[in-house]
Formats: structure tokens, C-alpha cells, sequence
């Protein structure tokens, strides 16, 4: 009798420590507790930026909630800037840190183009693989009601419409200066390559918007110098970018390559420790 008893604790305890294991090894309780090394900082922010889609991240890659896999890292090194912009990988994507707020480095050093790398197969997961998926999730909204009131195509995904809809409303209380910047947008939804690119633009997906372009400078509009280098300009003030930021947009005026009129929807490059990013331009 006790010898069976001793028997039936003994597999009680090594039952217990093997629920431990898995439990401790699965991807879910890796990110919450950050408990288990590995796993990129870039994967965890993506993890906790787009949770509806994420399923669990691991140190190879992450899971949709649909099964699908996708790696995190293609394993082709010494990848230039034109390659990483043509052929990136999600570890691309992550490698250059947002400068968010109003503490960044002017000019800009050479090709320091935070966002503007991007894993297209992760946005068609995300949005839609073709115009027709993503153009299923879009909806109309007004733009700046009290001051112009126009009409923008933005997607539902991840409550985008939402967060431009509070963009919106807090574009409309800026000082009376500062509206024109921002009142008659330059477009939102367009199914686009980038201007002499293959690359989709980001307002394939309906999670851009270009703002008054009358005060907007792109470098492409631009020659560059001498030693074949782009001066710097902007003339929008970071009051606006900071409402952007707010709700989870990057700025395109924080690139070398300046848009100075974009914005798009890129919360994993916002989010920041322990906390949200709150709580023919590109």
C-alpha cells in the first residue's frame, strides 16, 4: 500500500513539472512574461501592435491565428539599402528604431528611413493579398467635419478609420494657422505602386494619408547635391505629427528620404516598453 501510494506522488510531481514546461514554452507565455530569452524585441512589438492577427511569436517568426507561419528572418546577409527596401524580410522592417516625438536628428543621416522598409507579404496578410480583399474592408469617412469635410476611403482593420476619425477631430480644434496644413488631404486609399518602385505603397491598404501638399516637400520633387545627397526640408509643424503619433501613425518627415506629407498606420514602430503607442508621395 505505501509503496503504491509513493508511486502515485511521484507521478503527481513529474505530471505537475511537465505542465510547468509546456506552459512556460508556450509562445503566448513568452511574450507576456518575457521571461524566456530569444525572441527579437521587433517580434514582440508586432506581437502586442497587431493581436488581433498575432497569434504567438517564437524565436523564429510569429503565428497567425489562422496557422500560418512566417519567419522573422531570411537569413541573406550584408543586404544594402536598395536590397533591404526590394527584398526585405520582417527583421528589415524592424531594423531602423522610429524617432518618436521631438527628438530626432536634423539632418537626417543618409538613408535613416524608419518605416519605409516593408514586408509586403506582412501588410497582404494583415490588409488584403489583392484590391479587391483590401478594398472589402474600406469605409468613407469625413475628414475635418467642422473645417472641410472631405470624403476619405480608409480600412477597418485594425480600427484605423477609428484612430484617423480622432485625428480628425482633434485636426479641427488646431489653431486657425495651422488647419490649412492639414484640411484638404492629398489622398487616403489608392491600390499604388510607389512612384519608380514595384513596391506596393502603403495607401494600397488604406492605412495612409497624405495631408495638404501644397505645403508638403518630397524628395523626389528635389535635386540632389553634388555628391548626389538630398538637404533636408519640412515645413510641417511637429505640433500635427505629434496628433499622428498619438494614435499610431509614423511620419514620413522623419525620413532622409522626406514625405513630408505622409503618414501611415505602423504601430509596432511606436509601441514603446510596458506601455502602447498611446495608452506622389509613399
Amino acid at each position: 500500500m505505501r509503496h503504491s501510494f509513493i508511486i502515485s506522488v511521484l507521478m503527481m510531481i513529474i505530471s505537475i513539472l511537465l505542465a510547468m514546461v509546456l506552459f512556460v514554452s508556450d509562445p503566448a507565455f513568452v511574450y507576456a512574461s518575457g521571461t524566456k530569452k530569444g525572441i527579437p524585441a521587433g517580434l514582440l512589438k508586432l506581437k502586442k501592435t497587431y493581436p488581433d492577427q498575432i497569434e504567438s511569436v517564437t524565436p523564429e517568426g510569429l503565428m497567425f491565428f489562422d496557422g500560418e507561419f512566417m519567419a522573422y528572418d531570411d537569413e541573406v546577409n550584408g543586404k544594402d539599402f536598395e536590397a533591404m527596401l526590394d527584398s526585405p524580410d520582417l527583421e528589415d522592417q524592424m531594423s531602423f528604431p522610429y524617432p518618436r516625438g521631438r527628438s530626432y536628428t536634423v539632418p537626417i543621416p543618409e538613408n535613416v528611413d524608419p518605416g519605409r522598409i516593408r514586408y509586403e507579404p506582412f501588410f497582404k496578410k494583415i490588409y488584403g493579398k489583392t484590391k479587391d480583399e483590401v478594398t472589402g474592408h474600406l469605409v468613407t469617412i469625413r475628414w475635418m467635419p467642422r473645417t472641410s469635410n472631405i470624403p476619405l476611403k480608409v480600412t477597418t482593420v485594425n480600427d484605423v478609420h477609428k484612430r484617423l476619425l480622432e485625428i480628425s477631430a482633434e485636426c479641427d480644434r488646431l489653431p486657425e494657422d495651422l488647419k490649412p496644413m492639414v484640411s484638404k488631404p492629398g489622398g487616403s486609399f489608392c491600390y499604388r505602386n510607389i512612384r519608380k518602385t514595384n513596391r506596393l505603397s502603403m495607401h494600397s491598404f488604406g492605412i495612409a494619408i497624405d495631408i495638404t501638399v501644397r505645403y508638403s516637400d518630397y524628395w523626389l520633387w528635389d535635386e540632389p547635391d553634388s555628391s548626389g545627397l538630398y538637404a533636408y526640408k519640412n515645413r510641417i509643424p511637429l505640433d500635427i505629427v505629434e496628433i499622428f503619433e498619438k494614435h499610431g501613425f509614423i511620419w514620413g518627415g522623419k525620413w532622409y528620404h522626406y514625405d513630408t506629407m505622409h503618414f501611415e498606420y505602423r504601430p509596432e514602430l511606436l509601441i514603446e516598453e510596458e506601455r502602447g503607442f498611446e495608452n506622389e508621395s509613399e
